[in-house]
């Protein structure tokens, strides 16, 4: 016992701690090429180990790993001799992990440094560098990610990082653990309360299973997974393969505003989706999105050019089982590239449901839809440019309006409901910029409160004005117009010439 006393009191002088540190490295350094360092190794009396000031340095003399302080205990010693660090548990203040592939390089500083341990040991098929431990905690960390050969150098930038993890083991290019709780701030400004996940890492993909994230507003649940090519991260939105299912989450649209500012504020939605592809063409299937008091949408997306947005390439391609809103919940769901496309002469008719499929683009849209309103419903095949200036876009197809309330559509007290079919070809969409070609049937039609029915029509209508063709089959009146109708007044003014078969 006096022999063991005196030991751990000779370890402690702070030149004998300095040489330990020193002893620990130089067989790794000199074996494998490696320059870490560790200023201080003390032997606590309870026979754990204590490393203080641990750097290891990359191939460009810059920092790949700095540790504070790093206390844990040696399974062997052996094994640490030859190569393999495996410890028992493993606490860790102030780390700084900065994983960095600079300009022209395919191999980040830390697979130089794994290969490291490789090149040495060409005998052996499989890596031969380890290091595991059972218990990982870490308090005040920086984890970094960056690839100066990509547009956006940095892929993740965390700080004031926590984190606990289980299991975790570095074998050759490959990473495990079970991450219990992780913490952090993200450096475009996203707080993670915490996130658990099943996570691995290897030179072919990476993922997350059993993935539940929590912020302030937000909490996630779900598997991700990523599959890649090594040269792949330089163009991550157009390479990097995507599978994600996320069940029964909660997001805050605010968090997703830090990596993707088009949504707007204050929003939560409760989510569940599978997502298939890269995230400039992204497959959302299953889609279940609920929001607000009134707003749901069901069915299939396909999200094109995310990131391109500035390049005009972004697009929606929609196959809609059911989206129900209203105008002010969904313009204020999209995101602001596409909720400019909602006329705002549709938020006169109240709630809504409709179903089909679109295709929705900065200046176009294509929508095959049936819409349920509170004022009537509305059958389309409407093809719409312009969109981004949506009040004066110009449109194409075919329109059926059935028992469709006119006057509140258009706010002019004149008009009732409508029953009709017609074709289309014009622009606007409020009664005083409207000029558009119309060709089809009107079923009803109230006016001036008498109900017209079964007229045939063609001409153009702009501005309250008629000018064109009508054959009117009407129990009250038969007859054919051709001519000028103007409605713009409450006293109507007509110039034309008509063959009337009869009126009363």
């Amino acid at each position: 016992m006096l022999v063991f006393i005196i030991l751990i009191l000779v370890f402690s002088l702070p030149a004998v701690q300095s040489a330990l540190g020193s002893y620990a490295t130089k067989r790794i350094n000199n074996q494998f090429g490696t320059n870490i360092n560790v200023k201080y190794v003390h032997l606590r009396f309870n026979g754990d180990v204590e490393l203080k000031k641990v750097f290891i340095q990359d191939f460009r003399k810059d920092t790949l790993v700095f540790v504070d302080r790093l206390r844990t205990s040696i399974i062997s010693f052996n094994n640490i001799y030859n190569g393999d660090l495996v410890f028992g548990d493993i606490g860790i203040d102030k780390m700084t992990f900065d994983i960095h592939t600079y300009k022209g390089d395919s191999l980040s500083n830390l697979d130089v440094f794994i290969n490291k341990f490789e090149e040495d040991n060409p005998k052996k098929e499989v890596s031969t560098f380890l290091f595991s431990s059972s218990d990982v905690t870490i308090n005040d960390g920086i984890f970094r990610i960056v690839d100066e050969n990509n547009e956006s150098p940095y892929i993740l930038d965390l700080r004031q990082l926590n984190l606990n993890a289980t299991n975790f083991v570095i074998r050759g290019p490959e990473v495990k653990a079970r991450i219990n709780t992780f913490n952090f701030i993200d450096r475009r400004g996203l707080q993670v309360d915490n996130l658990r996940t099943t996570f691995a890492y290897s030179l072919s993909e990476m993922s997350f299973k059993d993935l539940d994230i929590r912020t302030e507003g937000s909490h996630l649940q779900g598997d991700i997974k990523f599959s890649y090519n090594r040269e792949d991260f330089k163009d991550f939105e157009e390479k990097v393969a995507i599978e994600a299912t996320f069940k029964d989450s909660d997001i805050f649209l605010n968090d997703i505003n830090h990596f993707y500012n088009e949504f707007g504020s204050n929003e939560k939605i409760r989510l569940n989706v599978e997502a298939k592809g890269t995230l400039n063409q992204l497959d959302l299937n299953n889609l279940r999105l609920v929001s607000g008091i009134n707003t749901r949408l069901y069915g299939r997306l396909q999200i094109n050019d995310m990131f391109n947005i500035e390049d005009g390439r972004f697009s929606v391609r929609g196959n809609i089982s059911n989206l129900s809103s209203n105008y002010y919940e969904l313009r204020d769901l999209m995101p602001g590239v596409l909720g400019s496309a909602l006329p705002t002469a549709f938020s006169q008719v109240g709630n809504f449901s409709m179903k089909g499929t679109t295709l929705i683009t900065q200046t176009n849209v294509d929508a095959d839809l049936n819409i349920i309103t509170d004022i009537g419903n509305i059958d389309s095949d409407i093809k719409l440019s312009r969109v981004n200036d949506i009040d004066n876009a110009s449109y194409v197809g075919n329109i059926i309006f059935d028992d469709l309330d006119l006057g509140a559509l258009t706010g002019n007290e004149t008009l009732g409901k409508a029953s009709f079919n017609l074709d289309v070809d014009g622009k606007g969409f409020k009664a005083e910029n409207l000029n558009t070609t119309i060709d089809g049937e009107i079923y009803t039609l109230t006016y001036n409160n008498y109900n017209y029915n079964d007229i045939v029509v063609s001409g153009n209508l702009g501005n309250k004005i008629f000018n064109g063709t009508a054959v009117a089959e009407d129990p009250n009146l038969s007859m054919r117009f051709e001519g000028l109708a103007d409605m713009s007044k409450k006293e109507g003014k007509f110039n034309f010439s008509a063959n009337v078969f009869y009126a009363d």
